[in-house]
């Protein structure tokens, strides 16, 4: 079958391309979801025998789908006759035993997405909001050869998975074509939808430029530190004082992919000694690495988060004559922070605190998966209207990594420090006002 379709020119790489990974991001009212359609549709008449599958994270009925786009893309391309929807099966029937599935894949676990190894193509629609999870277990599963993964969205966060993979990951770059459509690539846009423009960019121009052009959004509802605060603090170039505490936090891992994190911060300088990340190691290669930490460093005050094995940790630096604190993320936090509402616990103080330091000059290494951790986990309130961070469980459940870096630079925020510089010259005067006789003066 020939068939007589010009998407618009944006697209063309995309209907060229025979890599792995296609990927259309941008703005509202460029028509990305439309060409995909149009590509889907022109793929399975001109291949007959190919099976695809829609995919969103959630899907609860086919309202949710692009099942509607595709009957009626197929009905502006004039073969409508040629396809067959099934409501009932979730399924569109394509010439020569063909088959477009629609499915969520909050539907899959690591058993039944076998199911979709012989498939030529998956489309993710809306796919901003994909989990590190669920796309480590799509991409291997998707195994027939030739078969293409199809990425469509509106960027969302920066460390978004999906935006990671498509747009920063050097490694992907051979095996992904990715084009940026916005709404001015949209030849066939109406004057609705030129009205709706209009009046967002009247309004407020972050949102108006997240929404129409594809910019990452300026913050997070549920976000607990915002991207454009951390890349702020990247920014900053290294400044201490010798007045300033030199505090070491020390995040030990607790799952078996997460990393122990040891981070010195003296003051407002956290970039000049950059956190040391172990991998697989256990409690006593992780105390010997501390202890050798202290050693050359000679911090004021040393941070150990004490649940999970880091009580181990612990008891080891203490064994061999180190002073350590050991810092229990869930107990109750211990004091008030200014500008902050009331924290649920320890592990939202330190982080509260940490947002305060970053606001008021921190300075932090220009690091992607930093800025991944700082920015990873969310936040609500109790029931006592109290602020509570993410577990990292949780944060695991929706696919995002464990924030370990992160929190062992909230670790260096557990309690206040007194720097060893202030604490010799107090005790200096001490001595200089002490009387043999008469004591202190």
């Amino acid at each position: 079958m020939i068939l007589d379709v010009r998407p618009p020119k944006v697209f063309a790489p995309l209907w060229k391309s025979k890599r792995r990974y296609l990927c259309a991001w941008g703005g509202r009212g460029s028509g990305k979801s439309w060409d995909r359609a149009m590509h889907m549709i022109v793929r399975h008449l001109t291949e007959p025998g190919l099976s695809s599958i829609c995919l969103r994270d959630v899907q609860k009925s086919l309202d949710q789908s692009v099942f509607k786009l595709l009957v009626e893309t197929a009905a502006r391309l004039g073969v409508a006759e040629a396809i067959r929807p099934v409501e009932s099966d979730r399924i569109i029937r394509t010439p020569g035993n063909g088959i477009i599935a629609f499915n969520g894949m909050n539907e899959f676990n690591a058993e039944n997405i076998k199911s979709l190894e012989g498939f030529d193509i998956a489309w993710w629609e809306e796919a901003a909001t994909a989990g590190q999870g669920p796309l480590d277990m799509l991409r291997p599963t998707l195994r027939k050869p030739g078969s293409q993964i199809w990425f469509t969205y509106n960027p969302r966060l920066r460390s978004d998975p999906v935006d990671v993979m498509m747009r920063q990951d050097a490694r992907f770059a051979d095996s992904r074509t990715v084009v940026e459509a916005n709404w001015r690539d949209n030849p066939f846009r109406g004057p609705e939808l030129e009205e709706e423009r209009l009046l967002d960019l009247a309004g407020d121009e972050a949102r108006y430029r997240h929404i129409w052009e594809g910019d990452y959004e300026a913050e997070s509802d549920m976000q607990f530190i915002g991207g454009g605060l951390v890349r702020e603090a990247m920014a900053r170039q290294p400044f201490s004082q010798i007045g300033d505490e030199l505090v070491l936090g020390v995040d030990v891992a607790r799952f078996g992919d997460d990393r122990s994190v040891i981070w010195a911060r003296r003051g407002r300088d956290a970039q000049t000694e950059l956190p040391i990340i172990m991998k697989g190691a256990d409690t006593m290669a992780v105390a010997a690495r501390v202890m050798a930490e202290i050693d050359r460093l000679h911090p004021d005050g040393v941070f150990i988060d004490e649940g999970g094995v880091g009580g181990g940790v612990i008891d080891r630096c203490r064994q061999m004559g180190y002073s350590v604190v050991g810092v229990n993320f869930g107990g109750k936090a211990d004091r008030a922070i200014e500008g902050v509402p009331k924290c649920r616990n320890k592990r939202a103080q330190m982080w509260a605190t940490m947002r305060e330091w970053l606001r008021s000059g921190g300075c932090i290494p220009d690091s992607r998966d930093l800025e991944m951790d700082l920015t990873g986990p969310l936040y609500s309130f109790d029931v006592n209207n109290a602020i509570e961070i993410e577990k990292k469980s949780d944060m695991k459940k929706r696919g995002v990594s464990s924030p370990d870096e992160a929190d062992a630079l909230a670790l260096t925020f557990a309690y206040p420090v007194v720097p060893r510089s202030i604490q010799r010259q107090q005790e200096a005067r001490a001595q200089e006002d002490w009387h043999p006789v008469w004591g202190s003066q």
